[in-house]
């Protein structure tokens, strides 16, 4: 039997009618080949922007619509710079200026969006504060005028400094270098004024300007996706040491963890130590590992487990392996994606999805970064026809792909299959450099424009 979504997408398949029939919740279903050939009017920008969509469904369409600044973040996220080669700079200029938004309603860019959007404002280096904090990852610093730098930087601090590639990773030194050349830092002991201008650029500090900046320097690493073992300890030193606004460890309580945000789930077992009630909860180490039992003694992980705030982290390894099974794995796997993210946990999670059979692709779709701890015996039990499948594998917000050439290779290797203008899209270009030579030179010219 069908999903209830391809049901009602095959009682018209329009383009306007499968947006007005399908659910909003079910959005996400919709195959991108039927989401083309948009008008600008009110009625077809309001029915999208009602929608959450993936980033890859309405690459093609986003571009189309006139009246950028009432699009939803969803819709924005869409931005590529084909669909902008259709339209003139000014209206691309006014897309970009529309995807500067902040907190919820941020809109989610990766690398190859951001260095296209770079293209179309090189030349204005002095309005930093109308375009999206990510875009000035890429600003070609030189170009920044001395008496600017200082705004440049205040806004850059807005940014997201993990979406750099590989490739592009050297970009963060350069781009501390100019920022103590503009702030005149010169040692690691950063002033509160000097921390409230480099703003999340402070996640990619080592460890010695942890250890001896001002202590606001914590609040700013609260907001860091992650941080490094080096980090965590220097964070884990500065919080104990009681000269900071959460006091002596000894009059820490409850409210104290939650103050912290997320720091706390990098800090190693004594840590904990300083906490009567909470120690057992928050028990992360091998230290803790090893006092553990192969049998679940936790209470079996259900639904009302996953809602719970702390989950996983009331579970160590051994426990989590042991109170998680296949069939809550396959029907709560959204929720699962969404709590756990830690590795060790994640390669748990796919491996008791190992048990229930082939993944179906809509599954396959939502795994996102937990995709990443993939081995090639799960991708081998993955379903991967569909080009929205493939997309969402490819989708390089979610880290870096190893097993690329793999993934590739099996999507071609569904009869119909090729690399036409929409795959090479969906796999972008460091992906593309993971296939033989023999793949590569079958790509047709009319694919690659």
């Amino acid at each position: 039997m069908l999903p209830i979504s391809s049901q009602i997408i095959s009682v018209n398949t329009s383009s306007v009618q499968v947006i007005q029939n399908v659910p909003n919740d079910l959005a996400t279903e919709i195959p991108r080949s039927l989401l083309v050939g948009f008008s600008s009017s009110n009625d077809v920008i309001t029915i999208l922007n009602r929608k959450e969509w993936k980033r890859q469904q309405l690459t093609v369409c986003v571009c189309v619509c006139v009246c950028v600044c009432s699009l939803s973040s969803s819709v924005l996220q869409g931005f590529t710079c084909t669909g902008a080669r259709n339209i003139g700079n000014g209206q691309v200029k006014n897309l970009i200026k529309a995807c500067r938004r902040s907190g919820s309603r941020k809109v989610k860019l990766v690398e190859s969006q951001l260095t296209c959007m770079y293209t179309y404002i090189k030349d204005d280096t002095a309005n930093f504060n109308l375009y999206p904090p990510d875009v000035l990852l890429y600003y070609d610093y030189s170009l920044v005028p001395q008496a600017s730098c200082r705004a440049y930087f205040t806004e850059l601090g807005n940014a997201d400094f993990s979406v750099f590639s590989a490739a592009l990773s050297y970009k963060r030194t350069a781009l501390f270098e100019n920022a103590k050349s503009c702030l005149g830092i010169t040692n690691t002991s950063l002033t509160k004024d000097e921390i409230s201008v480099l703003g999340n650029m402070c996640c990619i500090l080592d460890a010695s300007y942890i250890l001896n900046s001002d202590s606001s320097i914590l609040e700013n690493l609260k907001s860091c996706p992650s941080l490094t073992s080096a980090q965590a300890a220097a964070v884990q030193a500065r919080i104990t040491n009681g000269n900071t606004r959460y006091g002596y460890a000894k009059l820490w309580t409850e409210q104290t963890l939650k103050d912290l945000g997320m720091l706390p789930l990098y800090m190693s077992s004594t840590f904990y130590d300083h906490f009567n009630t909470v120690k057992r909860i928050y028990c992360l180490t091998k230290n803790c590992f090893s006092f553990c039992v192969s049998a679940c003694t936790l209470g079996f992980i259900n639904r009302v487990t996953l809602v719970n705030l702390i989950f996983p982290l009331n579970y160590d390894i051994s426990q989590f392996t042991s109170c998680l099974n296949s069939t809550i794995v396959k029907d709560n796997l959204d929720a699962l994606v969404n709590q756990v993210q830690e590795q060790n946990y994640t390669k748990i999670v796919l491996s008791k999805l190992r048990e229930v059979s082939d993944l179906e692709a809509d599954q396959v779709q939502i795994l996102g970064a937990m995709s990443r701890s993939a081995t090639m015996e799960d991708i081998n039990m993955w379903n991967i026809i569909q080009i929205d499948t493939l997309a969402s594998l490819m989708d390089a917000s979610n880290g870096p792909w190893d097993p690329a050439k793999a993934i590739i290779s099996k999507y071609l290797s569904v009869k119909g299959n090729s690399l036409s203008s929409v795959e090479l899209n969906a796999i972008g270009g460091p992906n593309l450099c993971a296939l033989d030579a023999v793949v590569i030179r079958n790509i047709s010219v009319e694919s690659i424009k």
